[in-house]
């Protein structure tokens, strides 16, 4: 079984171009889930309606590595406001996996959590069966 390690993570737009590469982002810092939304159906039993896919990643980094604040991204959204679609990479180190979403949207905010500024970037995704949209590419 091959083990994901991630050295960075990169914003992409819709076509895949790079919008920026995030470096620093730590093992601790990268959860991949995929949680099940339930829905209650007669008689008290449930059922699966969709699943949901989440990826939040944390770096030290608060810009990317070529420069611009991370949260200033047009791709990034720090308010609630509607950002473009991207798409979010984690790329992994020689020997790992690449992981990437499909379109979604990416939120992102600062925390200090861990003693530190950190900047949190979470993508999520929902779909009816548990394929989530998440393409891992071969080291």
């Amino acid at each position: 079984m091959a083990k994901l390690i991630f050295e960075s993570a990169e914003i992409l737009n819709s076509g895949g171009s790079s919008q920026g590469v995030i470096s620093n982002i730590t093992v601790e810092g990268v959860e991949v889930t995929l949680e099940p939304d339930t829905v209650n159906v007669e008689d008290n039993r449930e059922i699966y309606e969709s699943y949901t896919g989440r990826i939040v990643i944390r770096s030290k980094n608060t810009a990317f590595d070529a420069g611009g604040a991370i949260l200033d991204s047009a791709y990034v959204s720090t308010d609630g406001t509607l950002p473009t679609e991207g798409k979010l990479k984690l790329n992994g180190k020689s020997g790992s996996h690449d992981l990437t979403t499909e379109l979604t949207y990416i939120q992102g905010h600062h925390a200090f959590d861990n003693g530190r500024l950190e900047t949190v970037l979470v993508a999520q995704a929902s779909d009816v069966d548990g394929e989530l949209a998440m393409v891992v590419a071969s080291a």
